[in-house]
């Protein structure tokens, strides 16, 4: 009878054990995603708000149309393709925080650099109220 007891005791000791250590192993993993969930909505809040380039000065010029019927979201994802900005969402994101009346693309060709900034581009690319 005292053998029986003894392994039962035993192994709720092991279980208790570990129990504590999946928890402690969730813990971590929590901690972990919740700090590199920081550290993404930092570095996507900076690109949007922040001076951001692709390339210090001079950069590289490259020619970039913008059609009639283009959207920003669109403009946007060729901008990227092109690499004339770090990231497509960041700078969408940047236009809807703008008045509506002051993010109107203006149809054409342009010469963007790789050393300009999200406002810049933007300056070029819409209409000046």
């Amino acid at each position: 009878m005292e053998f029986g007891r003894q392994i039962r005791i035993m192994l709720n000791s092991v279980r208790y054990l570990l129990a504590l250590c999946v928890n402690v192993l969730i813990v971590i993993l929590l901690i972990y995603g919740v700090g590199q969930l920081c550290i993404a909505s930092y570095h996507f809040c900076y690109r949007t708000v922040g001076s951001v380039v692709v390339e210090k000065a001079p950069g590289t010029d490259q020619v970039f149309l913008v059609e009639t019927d283009s959207t920003m979201y669109d403009v946007a994802g060729q901008l990227e393709k092109q690499g004339l900005i770090v990231d497509r969402y960041s700078f969408y994101a940047r236009t809807k925080l703008m008045e509506p009346e002051e993010v109107v693309l203006r149809p054409g060709s342009y010469v963007l650099n790789t050393s300009m900034t999200y406002e810049e581009i933007i300056d070029l690319l819409t209409i000046s109220v």
